[in-house]
């Protein structure tokens, strides 16, 4: 009876010790939500955030940049700034291989400020913006980062992160090639909502949604409770424009819009973290966007295990 007990145990034993060797070889995508930029008054609401993500040590950071592979989204998001200021930049930048190629494989800490100013430049001639705006940060602000908080998450938590992680690279993953489509629909919605008095209901979900932020900003909290589920909920409900009590066909197609944006997301983090191997990446996003992304990426990509920072 004691042989068969022992057994037992050394199965369960093994068989735990399996598990728990197969859930640590699972990639995994941690996905924070972020208030893009904060007014003055809430200028540190990025603190508690960078230190979550600090906490996690990503192998890979993505954030809400076009890729610069897909050029009608890149064109529609960035058609009037980034894009013309890239081609210029291209016309005249010359690429020096050797030199790329070394700063690609050193550390961020062994570059100069000319070498910032050098890979800015190449990322821009590439039209990677995600990189374009880190370096621009590194060649602004060096290793140490901002002293003063910047007020968005590009510098206040994606760059930090970055250098914190020591990371020559952030990866993008924003969609968008329907935001024209996405911009007239919500224009059509507001008007009509206009016509038959329903935006009375916009108006006041608005209006209880910034006085429901007033007090966690004041604690310091901010960007803890736009991460919670049942805030990020009504986020979701804004930008689908759920608010109406009867049916509105331009606010039904703009919140399907809204939902092929986030699975437009999902598939470019999916398919970026399965192709390079990467075990536990981070995604920076406006905290609106992170449970569709969590939705899609679990229904598009089962073999990934999701995290957010409210787990139920």
């Amino acid at each position: 009876m004691k042989t068969i007990i022992n057994l037992s145990i050394s199965v369960i034993f093994l068989f735990s010790a399996f598990a728990k060797a197969q859930l640590d070889q699972q990639q995994e995508v941690f996905i924070i939500g972020t208030m893009h930029k904060v007014p003055k008054i809430v200028k540190n609401a990025y603190k508690p955030l960078l230190k979550i993500a600090t906490r996690y040590q990503p192998d890979a950071i993505y954030a809400e940049y076009v890729p610069s592979s897909d050029s009608l989204s890149l064109l529609l998001d960035e058609g009037d700034y980034f894009v013309p200021l890239s081609d210029s930049i291209a016309s005249i930048f010359k690429n020096d291989n050797s030199r790329t190629t070394r700063l690609l494989n050193s550390d961020i800490t062994s570059m100069s400020q000319d070498d910032f100013g050098y890979l800015k430049n190449y990322h821009a001639s590439k039209k990677d913006m995600a990189n374009w705006n880190y370096y621009r940060y590194l060649e602004n602000y060096g290793v140490n980062g901002s002293k003063d908080p910047l007020r968005h998450e590009n510098g206040d938590l994606t760059a930090k992160l970055a250098i914190e992680m020591d990371m020559k690279q952030i990866f993008s993953m924003d969609y968008q090639r329907e935001a024209l489509a996405y911009n007239e629909l919500w224009q059509k919605c507001v008007s009509e909502s206009k016509k038959d008095g329903q935006v009375v209901k916009l108006v006041k979900e608005n209006k209880s949604d910034y006085r429901k932020h007033m007090i966690p900003g004041a604690l310091g909290n901010l960007g803890k409770y736009s991460n919670r589920v049942k805030t990020m909920k009504r986020y979701v409900r804004a930008n689908r424009f759920e608010f109406r009590d009867t049916p509105c066909e331009p606010c039904e197609e703009a919140g399907n819009v809204w939902d092929r944006r986030n699975a437009g997301m999902a598939k470019n983090i999916g398919d970026q973290v399965l192709d390079n191997s990467q075990k536990r990446a981070i995604v920076i996003v406006g905290a609106g966007h992170v449970l569709g992304i969590k939705a899609e990426l679990e229904k598009q990509f089962p073999e990934i295990r999701v995290k957010i920072i409210d787990e139920k």
